[in-house]
């Protein structure tokens, strides 16, 4: 007699060990037990996991089994998976931090007077370093609340909201570098609001 159980079984996608056990129970039921084994999963959490059981008569497993089993095994492998490749993470972190430790109390060991004045003239150089950084991400910080602010001063003005453009150009002490844009920039606004006040009184 041909059955497409096993066809079945194989499109669940699942690689681990499936493990199914069947009991015969009273009046002619069976006692199915199904679960996903994974005997090498380093997290013990995954190993509590207990097996399902379903019972029933043979026709209504035939309809009903695989529709049952086949979201939760899915799940649990996927589960195992994660298991498996956080776990193996975890690992590799452990030992690239014992390797790094394990290197400077090497390191540390083989110093001389002459390597501890290097580190030092590095440490000197690192603090340059970051002056510098800060220094250019003071200039960053600066440009980008300068070139938001003119982007904001455009879309009033496109709304003929004159007024409130010239209130939001930067001050000149803040941008002395853009003293003649910031000039130009509030004459020009000037000249649109008297325009546009013009018009309006005239409407």
């Amino acid at each position: 007699m041909k059955t497409n159980f096993f066809e079945h079984i194989a499109g669940l996608g699942i690689t681990a060990d499936l493990k199914i056990a069947v009991s015969f129970g009273a009046n002619g039921n069976l006692v199915v037990s199904v679960m996903v084994a994974n005997d090498k999963l380093s997290d013990k959490a995954g190993k509590i996991i207990q097996p399902m059981i379903l019972k029933g008569n043979a026709g209504e497993l035939d309809e009903g089994f695989f529709e049952a089993v086949s979201t939760p095994l899915k799940q649990t492998f996927q589960l195992f998976a994660n298991m498996d490749a956080y776990q193996k993470g975890l690992d590799d972190a452990k030992l690239a931090s014992k390797q790094e430790q394990d290197k400077k109390n090497k390191n540390g060991k083989a110093k001389t007077g002459a390597e501890e004045s290097d580190e030092d003239n590095e440490s000197n150089s690192e603090n340059l370093f970051s002056n510098k950084q800060a220094e250019e991400q003071q200039k960053a910080d600066r440009k980008k609340v300068y070139d938001e602010a003119m982007l904001q001063i455009a879309e009033l003005a496109k709304t003929f909201k004159y007024a409130e453009a010239i209130a939001l150009l930067p001050s000149v002490d803040e941008y002395p570098e853009k003293v003649k844009e910031l000039k130009e920039k509030a004459d020009e606004l000037a000249k649109r609001k008297k325009i546009y006040d013009t018009i309006s009184q005239d409407l």
